[in-house]
């Protein structure tokens, strides 16, 4: 029940709060991916965790580099667009606007906009204080 209030304080606050927009990760040759810090603050009642909550803008043909969030579970919403997804051993599949993802911790995974249209993207993950936000793996067998 905690999580769940936490998780629904951080939508809201998310919604109001004003960020400043910072280059993400840029694949090679493309135009880059953008990310809006909406907020980063630690878990109440969860020591060592934070919660972070950014909306992603991915122009089209963007493909991110397989990766994973270290021990972070993650929450995706696309706000604009159809995002292509991509687990490790599962076949990529369409999330489109009004649509939502959870990804378990550490599950390598992938994401593209295969469409002509950027996508917009609203991420809350819950992670440890003392990990890294994003960790790029090599690509699955």
């Amino acid at each position: 029940m905690q999580m769940r209030v936490a998780i629904i304080c951080v939508v809201l606050t998310a919604c109001v709060a004003g960020g400043s927009l910072v280059l993400a990760r840029e694949p090679e040759g493309q135009s880059a991916v953008t990310a809006e810090q909406l907020i980063a603050a630690a878990l109440a009642g969860e020591e060592g965790k934070e919660v972070n909550a950014q909306v992603y803008t991915f122009p089209p043909g963007t493909v991110l580099p397989w990766h994973i969030h270290p021990d972070a579970h993650e929450i995706a919403y696309i706000l604009e667009g159809t995002l292509t997804f991509q687990r490790e051993g599962e076949d990529p599949k369409e999330i489109k606007a009004g649509e939502a993802d959870y990804l378990a911790p550490n599950v390598i995974h992938r994401g593209m906009n295969e469409g002509d249209k950027p996508v917009k993207l609203f991420v809350v993950r819950i992670k440890p204080k003392d990990k890294p936000l994003v960790e790029e793996v090599p690509p699955p067998p």
